[in-house]
């Protein structure tokens, strides 16, 4: 079908579609069976991306023309909030979208008029091209995006962003290089989410305490562990019988939301804060044994969240996580112990010759600190004092993350920034 690109032609075809929205807009489902309901589902949504296909293509037209400059908008995402009284922080993700399908993934932009993938998938393919290595060329870019598109047809868009992280596939045979480009871009996300972790508090008149935080994905999945463990129905209700589904009992959220509020005082009445001894939730985290000796890739919790391998082995020090090493094939070779973690005497006993962090200059007291192996536990290294490092959560942080060098002087701990051509 040829583009409609006349004034005229586009608000006919508009004014058709409005019209047959009248039609549409009575359809009240009743009287369909469970494959009539399936089968409208399908092709409502269908006609969904279809509408939002044409809607981000006049927003690119929008956007080229510079119609923004022309109202007074301070942009094309300015403009289109205007337009649509759309929250602006949405619109501009829009105006984003629509330039990308206009420009580096049109066949993307195309799967979507055709009504074949939703605005999730479309995303994700889009921000994914973003992401891919700056030396590939056209054809390999096309490639990449032709792969997310066939694995799209049948994964959701959470699931198609995680395939994402490893669109090198496609292009590359090399399986070490996709894994350092999946390690890099978890530890991009990372990195990103720690830069945007926030919290709000706010006293309200009513002997009440009101907030809002922002957490990386692995803070939020161990909270996630602690509450979930506190609010279980066999906890809240000993003796009762495990939760069904649809039960009233446990599937309101609002009495969901009132068990995790109780849980959370109690989790904040017992944090040790004037206690030497750290600690948390117990999560199981799934790597090869190659990327617990120091290699690249991602890791995989139990809540189905991935990390990165640095991530995952700076954790394996200090929180209480579990690694489930595979081999070959995935063959489990070794479920680790918590056995590895130092005990509260040890914990005591390196109080009395370290009062702060070991990190040269760092001034974070001995309390706040998490136990560090000098020789890696995954490579061998015991769980006794003389191997025993006291580092705050930041410089902890930082001795695990490979954009990092680091020798120990006698006054603590120095690092090094190495240069960003040996970062990858």
């Amino acid at each position: 079908m040829p583009s409609l690109t006349a004034a005229a032609d586009v608000s006919e075809a508009l004014g058709t579609l409005e019209a047959a929205c009248e039609r549409v807009g009575s359809i009240t489902g009743e009287g369909l069976d469970a494959a009539g309901c399936a089968d409208a589902t399908a092709r409502l949504h269908r006609i969904e991306s279809r509408v939002v296909a044409a809607r981000l293509r006049i927003v690119a037209a929008a956007d080229r023309a510079q119609v923004s400059a022309q109202s007074g908008a301070t942009s094309t995402g300015a403009w289109l909030a205007g337009v649509v009284r759309e929250d602006g922080a949405r619109a501009s993700r829009e105006t984003r979208l629509a330039r990308e399908l206009g420009e580096s993934c049109t066949a993307t932009g195309a799967a979507l008029a055709r009504g074949e993938i939703s605005t999730g998938h479309a995303d994700v393919i889009a921000r994914a091209a973003q992401k891919l290595p700056a030396g590939l060329d056209d054809q390999q870019r096309r490639r990449v995006e032709e792969h997310l598109l066939e694995q799209a047809a049948r994964l959701t868009p959470d699931q198609l962003r995680r395939r994402a992280r490893r669109a090198l596939e496609a292009v590359e045979p090399d399986p070490a290089v996709v894994d350092a480009e999946h390690e890099r871009q978890l530890r991009e996300e990372e990195d990103d989410a720690y830069a945007a972790a926030r919290l709000t508090l706010h006293d309200n008149p009513d002997g009440t305490t009101s907030g809002r935080f922002v957490v990386p994905v692995v803070h939020g999945a161990l909270l996630r562990k602690l509450l979930d463990t506190l609010t279980s129905p066999r906890r809240a209700h000993p003796g009762a019988p495990a939760a069904q589904h649809g039960s009233p009992r446990f599937d309101d959220p609002e009495r969901d939301a009132k068990r995790k509020g109780a849980a959370l005082c109690e989790i904040l009445e017992h944090l040790p804060t004037d206690h030497l001894c750290r600690g948390g939730a117990t999560l199981l985290v799934t790597m090869d044994l190659d990327q617990l000796r120091g290699a690249l890739g991602a890791s995989h919790l139990e809540t189905d969240a991935e990390i990165s391998a640095a991530q995952a082995r700076r954790l394996a020090c200090e929180a209480g996580l579990i690694p489930a090493v595979l081999g070959r094939s995935s063959q489990p070779l070794d479920l680790g112990r918590r056995s590895r973690l130092y005990t509260d005497t040890q914990r005591a006993a390196l109080g009395l010759t370290h009062h702060s962090c070991a990190a040269a200059g760092c001034d974070r007291p001995f309390a706040w600190t998490e136990i560090h192996h000098r020789r890696a536990w995954a490579h061998g290294g015991p769980t006794d004092l003389s191997n025993a490092i006291p580092l705050c959560w930041f410089h902890h942080r930082r001795i695990h993350d490979p954009a990092y060098d680091h020798h120990e002087e006698a006054d603590g701990i120095v690092f090094v920034r190495r240069h960003a051509e040996k970062r990858e």
